[in-house]
């Protein structure tokens, strides 16, 4: 038996949080759950055990029921230090378990291919590290800060984890550093070659970061925003085919640009595509309330279901601010912002009935600056990305997601009518934006900001 022990009892001193930085969101979801659920996804794992701080046991238990993660078998409190932590993981672990593998709680990308790598090298070796190489030059300096010596960075790695061990060999480790005092090493892997016994080490990934400080967050939350691209390759439909077989799908804003594409594509892959505007039948008019409302109201009728609802409609007023109406502005932020919470407070509705639903809104890379000319874009975009966070976290327990894609620039009418003639080989077509979007939509997240480019 295979047995992961999950370490996340720190305090969170220097994240400068009221949580521990184990329990703050990311992408919609606690930052533990995401390291927790792959785990819980690989097959190479029977059982977890979590350590953590005694006041956050039943939070902890919490998430475990609200997320179905079945294979923890044990939330237990932690030590002062990460080697007592690591101690009283090791002996709560199932009498059958064999190997053990000790992560970090808040390395949250860790993948199922470096946990299948290490339990196979383990059965080896007993004693795995996951390191990588090291871009930067070490150096190591005295007591003075003077450099006493800059080893051969050829020769140096950097420790992330999961580690693994056969679990006699870490049991008797923790036992030889008991009797021999020592105390506060934060590596297991140290304590095994305290023992004498050889650590091997297998090679794990850039992404595998360990959130420490408030900026590993917003690292973090970038790398949730990319993850659509590592989703399979555009000309494989298969995963989409099987994906969305049965499900029923609304566009709205569904007639022209990445919308009509959108559909178009859906179409091939799923039960039933409604591709809506304000004239189809049903049609929807996102400014007006009781349009909005009416329009989901017969699509729930005829379906009876529905698992994404995305919203394409958008639209730009090129202006300076200088000449920029009020009328003009308002309009901007009531089709950019406004329509798209009238959607989300419309779409609730029946999303609660069926217990679940997708909802994603299509913003812009503008939403990242606000450029000179389209003030009123740039903002309402960033508004609207602020929004779907906030939205995701209220919606979640509902079993509710909540995403937004942002794409640069594209080759679409809405361009074409602010910008004139462009060379097409600088802006991305509808056709290319769509497939992306349906990247986007077979990742299980919320809260996520994907960006197109």
């Amino acid at each position: 038996m295979n047995t992961a022990i999950i370490l996340c009892s720190g305090s969170g001193r220097r994240f400068k949080n009221q949580l521990p930085k184990q329990f703050v969101k990311l992408a919609g979801l606690p930052l533990l759950v995401h390291t927790l659920k792959a785990f819980q996804n690989s097959p190479h794992i029977d059982d977890i055990i979590i350590v953590t701080n005694p006041e956050f046991i039943e939070m902890t238990w919490g998430y475990v029921a609200d997320f179905c993660l079945d294979k923890v078998a044990k939330v237990v409190c932690g030590g002062k230090t990460r080697q007592e932590s690591s101690r009283i993981g090791i002996e709560c672990c199932p009498a059958s378990t064999r190997y053990v593998l000790i992560h970090d709680g808040v390395r949250p990308f860790i993948c199922g291919n470096i946990i299948a790598e290490l339990v196979k090298a383990v059965k080896k070796y007993k004693a795995v590290d996951t390191v990588i190489e090291s871009s930067d030059t070490i150096v190591k300096v005295n007591s003075d800060e003077f450099i006493e010596s800059i080893p051969d960075r050829a020769f140096l790695r950097r420790g992330q984890t999961p580690q693994a061990f056969e679990y006699g060999l870490i049991k008797k480790a923790h036992d030889h550093a008991q009797k021999f005092c020592v105390e506060n090493l934060t590596d297991d892997c140290g304590l095994v070659m305290q023992t004498g016994h050889p650590v091997y080490t297998v090679r794990g990934d850039e992404q595998n970061i360990k959130i420490t400080y408030p900026i590993d967050l917003h690292i973090a939350d970038k790398l949730f925003q990319l993850s659509a691209k590592s989703l399979g390759n555009d000309s494989d439909n298969s995963l989409a085919e099987k994906f969305f077989a049965d499900r029923t799908i609304v566009v709205i804003g569904g007639t022209s640009g990445i919308g009509k594409a959108l559909s178009g594509k859906l179409g091939g892959y799923a039960k039933k595509v409604y591709a809506i505007g304000r004239k189809t039948k049903p049609g929807i008019d996102l400014i007006d309330p009781e349009s909005v409302e009416a329009g989901l109201a017969a699509l729930f009728a005829a379906e009876r279901r529905i698992d994404y609802i995305i919203n394409c409609a958008g639209d730009l007023i090129r202006k300076n601010v200088e000449f920029t109406s009020v009328q003009e502005w308002d309009y901007v932020y009531d089709i950019n912002v406004r329509a798209n919470y009238l959607l989300a407070k419309a779409s609730l509705v029946y999303f609660r009935k069926q217990n679940f639903g997708n909802l994603i809104f299509v913003g812009s890379s503008s939403y990242t600056r606000g450029r000179g000319g389209y003030s009123a874009y740039c903002s309402s975009k960033a508004a609207l990305v602020n929004f779907t966070q906030a939205f995701a976290e209220e919606v979640r327990q509902f079993n509710v997601n909540v995403n937004i894609v942002s794409p640069s620039r594209v080759d679409t009418p809405l361009r074409y009518r602010n910008f004139g003639k462009e060379d097409k080989k600088s802006l991305l077509t509808p056709e290319y934006v769509a497939l992306k979007i349906i990247q986007a939509m077979m990742i299980d997240t919320t809260g996520s900001i994907f960006e197109i480019s």
